[in-house]
C-alpha cells in the first residue's frame, strides 16, 4: 500500500538527513586544488617533462600561516618546521598546544603555500614541542615516540596523498653526527624502508624525502646504499644538510663529492644550509655557487626576521640579514633571484 504524499516527504527528509549526518567532515574527500605533477627521474626533479632546480627556505608557518612575503625572493619551496608533530592539527583552525603555543593546521599551511605557487615539504622536527624530543641526533627506533609517530606519519600521508605539491620528509636529522650510537647503514636502510612503506601503503605517490646519516650531513650512506634503497620505489628524493662537513670542505672536494652522487644518478636536495651551526661562522657562498652550476636544489635555514640570529635570512624590517654572517641574507637572495639551472 502506498504512503500518503505528506508521509513520503517526511520519510525522504529523514533518510536524507540521516545520510548527510553520517558523513563526518573528516570522511569527505580532500579537494586537490593543485594539478601539479612532480616526479623523480634519475637524479632529476621533473615537472611537466622538464627538469627543475628549486630554491627554497625552511619556515615556521606552523606558528603563523602566510608565505606571501617569500614571493619577492622567488622561492620555490617552503620546508615547514613541524616541531610538535603530536599535536599539530591536520585541518581546521589553529589550536593551542599543551605547552601554550598556537599551532596552525598542516592543510592551512599547504593551502597558503599553494596559493603562492610554492611546494610544501612537511618535516617533523620534534614530537611534542619540547627540546628533549627533537628529531635530531637520535636513532628513530630508540625514541619513545617511535610507534606513535608512525601513526601520525600515516595520517599525514592520507591527508595529502592527492596533493602532488606536498612532499613529506620522514625524519629530520637521524643518528648522531659521530656515529657513537652504533649507527650502521643497515639500520638506516631498515628505518627508512619502514617509514617509506607507511606512506606508500596509504596510496600516497607524492615525492618522499629521505634524510642522510650523521644528523643529515653524511652522504656516504647514499653512495653505499641509495641504489639498493631505490629498487622498486619511485619518487624518492634524498635530503643532505650542508653545515660543517660540507661548508668547511674545499670547493674542489665539494665538486668531486657531488660528482659521485650525480654519476650514480642519486637524486638529492640540500634541505638545509646556513653559516652557523655548532661552531664558528662559515661561508656558504662557494658551496651555493657549485650547487647553482650543477643545477642542484637547496633550501636555506632559515626564513626568519631576526638580525641577531646569524642564520636568519631577514632583519626585523624584512631586509636581507647580513649581520656578522658572511652576508648570508644577500647571498641567498641573490641565488634565489637568479635564473634556475636547468
Amino acid at each position: 500500500m502506498s504512503l500518503p504524499k505528506k508521509n513520503s516527504l517526511f520519510l525522504f527528509l529523514f533518510l536524507y538527513l540521516a545520510l548527510f549526518s553520517s558523513c563526518k567532515k573528516e570522511d569527505l574527500p580532500v579537494s586537490n586544488e593543485s594539478n601539479l605533477e612532480y616526479v623523480i627521474s634519475g637524479s632529476a626533479i621533473i615537472h611537466n617533462d622538464k627538469p627543475l632546480q628549486l630554491i627554497g627556505a625552511n619556515a615556521f608557518h606552523v606558528f603563523s600561516v602566510g608565505s606571501g612575503d617569500m614571493n619577492s625572493w622567488n622561492l620555490d619551496i617552503a620546508r615547514e618546521f613541524i616541531g610538535n608533530s603530536k599535536e599539530t592539527p591536520l585541518t581546521a583552525g589553529p589550536i593551542q598546544s599543551s605547552n601554550g603555543s598556537y599551532l596552525y593546521s598542516l592543510q592551512s599551511i599547504v593551502d597558503d603555500n599553494r596559493k603562492n605557487n610554492r611546494i610544501t615539504i612537511l618535516c617533523a622536527f620534534g614530537w611534542d614541542g619540547n627540546s628533549e624530543t627533537e628529531f635530531t641526533g637520535k636513532s628513530p627506533t630508540q625514541t619513545f615516540w617511535w610507534n606513535a609517530y608512525k601513526v601520525t606519519l600515516r595520517q599525514w600521508a592520507v591527508q595529502f596523498k592527492n596533493q602532488a605539491d606536498v612532499w613529506i620528509e620522514v625524519w629530520n636529522e637521524p643518528y648522531r653526527y659521530d656515529r657513537a650510537d652504533g649507527y650502521t647503514d643497515t639500520q638506516w636502510m631498515s628505518d627508512m624502508n619502514e617509514l617509506t612503506t607507511i606512506i606508500r601503503d596509504t596510496g600516497n605517490k607524492n615525492i618522499i624525502l629521505i634524510p642522510c646519516a650523521e644528523q643529515g650531513q653524511d652522504e656516504s650512506v647514499l653512495l653505499n646504499k641509495a641504489n639498493e634503497f631505490l629498487a622498486n620505489k619511485s619518487n624518492i628524493l634524498f635530503d643532505i644538510h650542508a653545515y660543517e662537513k660540507w661548508l668547511l670542505d674545499n670547493p674542489s672536494s665539494i665538486d668531486s663529492r657531488l660528482s659521485q652522487l650525480q654519476n650514480k644518478k642519486i637524486p638529492v636536495i640540500f634541505g638545509e644550509t646556513a653559516p652557523m651551526n655548532a661552531g664558528h661562522v662559515m661561508d656558504p657562498k662557494p658551496f651555493l655557487g657549485i650547487l647553482s652550476t650543477r643545477g642542484l636544489s637547496v633550501c636555506a635555514w632559515v626564513w626568519k626576521k631576526d638580525a641577531t640570529d646569524q642564520d636568519a635570512l631577514l632583519t626585523t624590517a624584512g631586509l636581507p640579514n647580513d649581520n656578522n654572517n658572511n652576508n648570508w641574507g644577500s647571498t641567498f637572495k641573490n641565488l634565489s633571484l637568479s635564473p634556475r639551472n636547468p
